[in-house]
């Protein structure tokens, strides 16, 4: 009975030891998150870049690991929501809530939690979806912007490709 606790005993201790080595503060693996994913851009399939309004001009873009053209399903990615600077308009966004959902097929609603940048007026948010049965899905977020206390209902439609 001796003999198997110490037996056992190393590798109890060493399966303890990688279990605390690997795990990291939140903050570090946000930041290797930040660094494996690309910069933010204006992909193919996204049905517009850039979208004028009568509250103010705003660029969508995405970025992924594995970004060639659609966004991968089941792969976190991040979308970044700017506000371009405008002679006419002065105040900046104050507030932005988004959601996606399928545009030809429902798959729900993903709510998307946006971000301000310090110091920018930008936004950012990272979000992923779900795999479905077609090899690809065209998507559609939607975003409402609110701006001194005025709002705007924005979309973009993207495509995914399943993984």
């Amino acid at each position: 009975m001796q003999r198997t606790f110490i037996v056992f005993k190393p590798l109890f201790l060493m399966t303890i030891s990688l279990l605390i080595s690997a795990c990291k503060p939140v903050d570090e693996q946000d930041k290797l998150l930040a660094q494996q994913v690309s910069l933010p851009q204006c992909i193919e399939s996204q049905s517009k870049c850039k979208i004028t309004t009568e509250l103010a001009d705003f660029s969508i873009k995405f970025s992924q690991l594995q970004l060639s053209d659609k966004i991968k399903t089941e792969l976190p990615f991040v979308i970044e929501l700017s506000q371009l600077p405008n002679k006419t308009v002065q105040s900046n966004i104050t507030k932005v809530s988004a959601y996606l959902e399928g545009r030809d097929m429902f798959m729900g609603k993903v709510p998307v939690f946006f971000e301000k940048v310090k110091e920018a007026n930008s936004y950012l948010a990272s979000t992923l979806l779900a795999n479905c049965t077609e090899e690809q899905m065209v998507w559609r977020l939607w975003v409402t912007v609110t701006r001194a206390e005025q709002e705007q209902r924005i979309f973009v439609d993207f495509t995914s490709q399943r993984l």
